[in-house]
């Protein structure tokens, strides 16, 4: 009968091994889903920021051009909103100052500029970039200078 018992332990002890190897699985995979969850929760509404993005555009361009006073209000007004509504879904916009070091995660180089002693400096914005969290929706076009 003793052999049975040893045989027994040996096989409880296997049994024990995984069924903890199986809980460790088991937390692994919730902690993956809750991640997935969390960055479905984040980045959900990045789409429809990205149809935005072009009518903020040309509601900027149209109110820098436009010269009725109505007009100008009424677009100021369309505006605000929109940005408020980008700033609630952690939308930062993406607009480097001149000289500031390109950076390729966040800008796009367009043209380079000859400046031989400051290299690799973002000259001029082209386009504004917009960023949710730490994802890039759009990166910001540049020129960027160069020794050539």
């Amino acid at each position: 009968m003793k052999p049975n018992i040893k045989k027994l332990k040996k096989e409880n002890i296997l049994l024990k091994k995984k069924y903890n190897k199986i809980i460790l699985e088991s937390e692994k995979i919730k902690k993956r889903i809750n991640k997935d969850i969390e960055n479905i929760k984040k980045y959900s509404c990045s789409e429809i920021i990205k149809n935005l993005i072009p009518i903020i555009d040309s509601l900027e361009i149209t109110f820098r051009n436009s010269k009725e006073k109505n007009t100008r209000e009424g677009i100021n007004i369309t505006l605000k909103i929109l940005k408020n509504n980008l700033k609630k879904n952690n939308v930062k916009k993406i607009n480097p100052k001149k000289y500031e070091k390109f950076n390729p995660f966040f800008h796009q180089a367009i043209l380079r500029i000859k400046k031989p002693k400051k290299p690799n400096l973002v000259f001029c914005v082209l386009q504004k970039g917009y960023k949710i969290f730490d994802k890039v929706i759009r990166p910001a076009l540049v020129s960027v200078t160069s020794e050539f």
